[in-house]
């Protein structure tokens, strides 16, 4: 079922003159190209190539950047977590989702890990939605003030041998002592999986992180930051609306049940999507197309289809 657009939902300038389409030639250096498209803060989008092209394109690009092992890396941890499994050589399927839910924007990953590159490679998308959705943040916005992100936090009440430093680095993505508790930290849950150091999930206000790419520091809307985030869903659902984008099944689901990350979300933060954002791209990928883009100026998101309208087949790949 298609909603209508609706002009109550939010404005946000269009961005298509950003999304560049090159030629892919074999045994060309379409890596550079890519590359000098990226440093200009556009999308690129390269067509009809083979899964295989995409793998080789993808690494290429990352190793000229210096973020080769970086995604290497994202590929192993691919299926360590068991939502995910590894597609070729760097990709890997995307996340699954339930009848008639979306994915909304985000950044990959965490100001922790700090990817700074996303590219997807669409093997199919018959459905009667399925677009790709590209959100350009607004380094501006007074919204950052009120956004917070979901980090891990640190407190020893002992000195730390080395070896414990590298465990809890391993185990729970902590840099101690630089991820030690602070005071304007909102403590959400607390447990001490070693004796004498305590683990907290908190809420903290985002930081910048430098974007290899643009050689400046950046807000970024991680999904940590997006994830926990009330007003992201609602202002993703009347986005959809707007934009005729929303699928509907005959009850009308409220945005919880088309929400992937409903049972994740914390709280309402007060962000609008255009302040939050400053330019769209909606582009339906199409079998052989491969899109990259800066991962930290630019978010990634979905909208959903009728469920036996057809197959969306796309992986992801982040270094």
């Amino acid at each position: 079922m298609m909603v209508e657009k609706n002009a109550s939902g939010p404005s946000i300038a269009d961005g298509t003159d950003r999304l560049v389409t090159l030629l892919h030639n074999k045994g060309a250096d379409n890596a550079t190209a890519v590359i000098e498209a990226l440093k200009k803060d556009q999308v690129v989008l390269l067509k009809k190539l083979s899964s295989s092209d995409a793998d080789v394109l993808m690494n290429a690009i990352a190793n000229k950047l210096g973020l080769g092992d970086s995604l290497q890396l994202q590929a192993a941890f691919a299926s360590s977590l068991g939502h995910r499994e590894k597609i070729g050589n760097y990709y890997m399927s995307v996340n699954a989702r339930e009848n008639y839910q979306f994915v909304s924007p985000h950044s990959e990953g965490s100001s922790f890990i700090n990817m700074q590159l996303a590219s997807f490679y669409c093997y199919e998308n018959t459905t009667d939605g399925g677009e790709t959705i590209l959100l350009h943040v607004n380094q501006g916005a007074q919204v950052w003030q009120k956004l917070r992100e979901l980090v891990t936090r640190g407190k020893s009440q002992r000195p730390l041998t080395p070896p414990e430093v590298k465990q809890i680095k391993v185990a729970f993505r902590l840099n101690m002592p630089a991820d030690t508790l602070k005071p304007e930290d909102e403590i959400l849950s607390r447990k001490m999986p070693v004796p004498g150091f305590e683990l907290f999930d908190v809420l903290t206000k985002p930081r910048k992180m430098h974007s290899q790419l643009l050689d400046e520091d950046l807000y970024a809307y991680w999904d940590s930051i997006d994830s926990i985030d009330v007003d992201s869903a609602e202002e993703f659902y009347r986005f959809l609306i707007k934009e005729g984008l929303i699928k509907l099944p005959a009850n009308r689901s409220d945005v919880k049940t088309l929400d992937t990350d409903a049972d994740r979300r914390v709280r309402k933060f007060g962000d609008k999507y255009e302040q939050l954002f400053d330019r769209k791209i909606i582009y339906k990928m199409q079998s052989g197309d491969f899109v990259i883009q800066n991962n930290l100026s630019w978010t990634h998101a979905v909208n959903n289809w009728t469920p036996g309208s057809g197959t969306r087949k796309v992986a992801a790949a982040f270094a």
